[in-house]
């Protein structure tokens, strides 16, 4: 289930992050009032967005083991100077203990959670292997709308340039919607500028 998808506005400083809103076990479904996109609980301009269980989703919002360290890492105007480097030596271990602690599974590999996490102008996907990513192109996704989605977000940041973050958001969701069983609107966007929260019913 789910389509996560991110975009980040390089000349805004801003990332973005959409999701859509169904829940389901392969066999019944239903949509869900808890978004999958999210800010963090502790620091408000870091933005996530989960597939897995929505007990991931509930941990990396409310966590505050996430960032301990960030006062190292705050710069001019609250922005945070979170890297690759970063990510990999302090999120991902802090990452690990969190699902470590709170995951409940028989096998160790299936701790682990896909999601993409954003901050100021930077896109990361986190895999299921605790592997950090950070695409090129500038924009991502994850969930089992992947595949259409990344072919929407191809098409339209190389033939509608004028295109918002929002709108390149929106349409690979669209896609994922029409293509994969498993997403399904209301679909929510938020970036890490501000607390706002576009809902595309």
């Amino acid at each position: 289930m789910t389509a996560i998808v991110g975009f980040t506005d390089k000349k805004n400083n801003t990332t973005w992050i959409g999701s859509d809103s169904l829940g389901s076990n392969g066999f019944s479904k239903a949509v869900q009032t808890n978004p999958k996109c999210f800010h963090n609980d502790t620091l408000k301009n870091v933005i996530m967005g989960s597939t897995s269980t929505f007990r991931h989703i509930d941990l990396l919002k409310y966590s505050e083991i996430l960032f301990p360290e960030i006062d190292k890492y705050k710069v001019k105007e609250n922005e945070i100077n979170i890297d690759h480097k970063y990510m990999v030596k302090t999120f991902i271990p802090n990452l690990v203990n969190l699902f470590q602690q709170h995951i409940v599974t028989e096998l160790e590999k299936d701790r682990g959670a896909n999601f993409l996490i954003g901050v100021d102008g930077k896109l990361f996907q986190i895999q299921p292997d605790y592997s950090v990513l950070e695409a090129k192109d500038g924009y991502d996704a994850v969930g089992c709308g992947e595949y259409a989605a990344l072919g929407s977000l191809y098409s339209t940041t190389k033939y509608c340039p004028k295109f918002t973050p929002a709108q390149h958001i929106t349409a690979a969701l669209e896609s994922a919607e029409k293509n994969c069983c498993g997403v399904q609107r209301p679909f929510h966007i938020i970036n890490t500028k501000n607390d706002e929260v576009i809902t595309v019913e």
